[in-house]
């Protein structure tokens, strides 16, 4: 089906969505392993991708029926090469373990080496029997394509199993209102769209792949457009297959060269004096001048020269890009990146004389992003979640005056509970006929807040009632304090991460032209109140230490966290930082594994420090 809302848009409960980009050489996956429901929809992370993989185009022989002995198949992947080439059996084979044991079961694991037992096959009876195990039965999958071949393959194979296959299109990410022009390429569209979800506006996009693309949008969030030009590979092959005596060069040899260049601090001459390296370093020198020269004429465009978008509001709730980021993204993406550093990043040789671009802090920074398609198909999935759960609140006609209502705020109080009260006092028709709805707080201060607020602030109501009556002081003098903050139960070691700020709408901070609203809102509340002074905070030498020590040098360190009332014992095995969010990625004694968050490291260290003496492995 094509893309349909508010159907097509997530429905609430626990699931696994998956995400895919059909592109010119491969198929790249994502799942997004989600807890969804009205009160969480506006945390930041909720829809983020939680796995990436990629695999080769779907073949011709793969959508074949052909015909196979499964009662001699020994791993899950032999039973599925011959299980009569079914469309499950490809599916199967084009899943990591965890992806494959929410569509098909456990049951369908890899089979013991030397057994025959068939039922381990995987079948359409076996995805229906998992699917009516799961809260959401079907499973949802939102598709991006430059390959209608592909495309098609995916629709007749995941057809053999319970879902909504989801095919976004270029207006799904960007209007013709918004600048989107006809013929603009859906996944360029989505890319940029990701960097805007990730960064906010102006963004500004180079996807290196098949052919190297640019795209950018200014303030407002309007699309300026962009450029399209043969990518590295395809250059290196036009000038092999077009001549006769220059060598083909593959993309790994064009890989290892350009991280050669980087560790060795030895750029590629200019004046190269082998063959290979002068074909390199000619497209490297036009990459670097022609990005260089894109990203001033954005800085002009989306940053210094005023038009009449400059007098218009951004799209509600979206960030402001007041870093400058430009982003890299796609196969040669890591190779752009490092071209549009100061002094080329070291893949080329700079220039002797120190140009704008060079030699002085450059007015902008360059972020790489492998995954950026999949962060653009998150936020349209994430706007159209919420547009549906306000159309079913709005349409109610119900009132909500005298309801009372509850929100968090990043403030300290005395009783550590930095929940706050209050009542729906009166519905603001706004512009465009929507409501607002002014809360009057029980402390006396008051705001308005729009639709999608009220939902979350109602079920928090829900979720925490009326604040609890303050507990006596301990003997020691102390005060006693709660974590007052949301968070979800789930299952024994999954990692849901709720952050200490105040609760952010989809795409915040806010864009700089408005200031993010506080409790106290002027020109709202007249009680003149004024909201309680922080506490000062007792020394914490372990979230010190985290924060201003080098994140690798906690790789091999022992850790400790509580499950159920057991305390689990692991060692922090790497460090990642590839892309936002950075992680600990942490492996437990019994074999389980997960991964941190900087405010997770710090418990789970200070953890470890109250139970190291019944650590067996502390010498490990």
């Amino acid at each position: 089906m094509s893309s349909k809302w508010p159907d097509a848009a997530p429905v609430e409960g626990k699931q696994t969505i998956f995400t895919i980009s059909c592109g010119n050489t491969h198929l790249y996956w994502a799942s997004h392993d989600v807890i969804l429901s009205s009160n969480n929809a506006n945390n930041y992370d909720v829809f983020a991708p939680t796995l990436f993989w990629r695999t080769p185009h779907i073949s011709d022989e793969d959508m074949t029926d052909k015909e196979g002995c499964k009662e001699n198949a020994t791993t899950r992947q032999e039973a599925s090469n011959d299980n009569n080439g079914s469309l499950v059996g490809v599916l199967s084979r084009m899943l990591p373990e965890s992806p494959h044991d929410y569509i098909f079961g456990e049951a369908a694991a890899d089979l013991p080496n030397g057994t025959t037992d068939a039922a381990a096959v995987v079948t359409e009876e076996m995805a229906l029997d998992q699917s009516q195990k799961r809260s959401v039965e079907k499973i949802s999958i939102y598709v991006v394509s430059s390959n209608a071949d592909q495309l098609t393959k995916l629709q007749k194979i995941f057809a053999s199993v319970p879902s909504n296959f989801v095919v976004l299109d270029g207006n799904d990410f960007f209007t013709k209102e918004q600048g989107r022009y006809d013929g603009m390429g859906t996944d360029r569209l989505a890319t940029l769209f990701g960097a805007v979800y990730l960064h906010g506006n102006p963004a500004l996009v180079f996807d290196g792949g098949t052919a190297t693309t640019y795209a950018a949008t200014n303030r407002v969030g309007r699309l300026l457009g962009g450029g399209i030009g043969p990518g590295i590979q395809s250059k290196l092959c036009s000038m092999s297959n077009n001549t006769d005596a220059l060598p083909k060069i593959t993309a790994n040899e064009v890989l290892d060269r350009v991280k050669e260049a980087e560790v060795s601090g030895k750029p590629l001459p200019t004046f190269a004096r082998e063959t290979k390296e002068a074909m390199m370093v000619d497209i490297f020198q036009e990459y670097a001048g022609k990005g260089r020269n894109v990203i001033e004429k954005w800085l002009e465009h989306a940053y210094d020269v005023m038009d009449d978008d400059d007098q218009k509001q951004p799209p509600k709730g979206t960030k402001y890009n007041d870093k400058r980021i430009v982003t890299c993204t796609g196969g040669d993406g890591d190779i752009l990146h490092g071209l549009l550093q100061p002094f080329y990043g070291g893949v080329i040789e700079p220039p002797t004389t120190p140009t704008a671009s060079q030699g002085k802090k450059l007015k902008y920074e360059v972020q790489l992003h492998k995954h950026l398609i999949h962060y653009g198909i998150t936020a349209v999935l994430k706007m159209r979640f919420l547009a549906k759960n306000k159309a079913k609140f709005s349409n109610t006609g119900e009132t909500h005056v005298g309801k009372r209502v509850a929100k968090v705020f990043d403030v300290e109080t005395d009783d550590g509970d930095n929940i706050f009260r209050g009542s729906v006092a009166k519905e603001i028709v706004i512009e465009g006929g929507e409501k607002n709805y002014r809360i009057n707080y029980d402390d006396g201060d008051a705001e308005d807040v729009s639709n999608e607020s009220l939902i979350d602030m109602l079920d928090l109501y829900k979720q925490y009632g009326e604040k609890k009556r303050a507990e006596s002081k301990p003997r020691n003098g102390k005060k006693k304090t709660t974590e007052a903050k949301p968070k979800i139960n789930t299952k024994d070691k999954s990692n849901i991460n709720t952050d200490d700020k105040k609760p952010q709408s989809l795409l915040a901070p806010e864009f700089p032209m408005k200031s993010a609203p506080k409790k106290h809102t002027s020109g709202v509340a007249e009680s003149g109140k004024v909201p309680a002074a922080k506490k000062a905070r007792t020394k914490d030498d372990v979230k010190d230490m985290v924060q201003s020590s080098d994140p690798k040098s906690f790789v091999n360190k022992r850790v400790a966290k509580d499950f159920d009332g057991v305390c689990f014992f692991g060692k922090i095995t790497k460090y990642d930082d590839t892309e936002p969010p950075p992680f600990w990625h942490v492996v437990y004694d019994d074999g389980d594994e997960e991964d941190y968050t900087s405010r997770d490291l710090i418990k789970a260290l200070k953890h470890y420090k109250k139970h190291e003496k019944d650590d067996k492995n502390a010498a490990d």
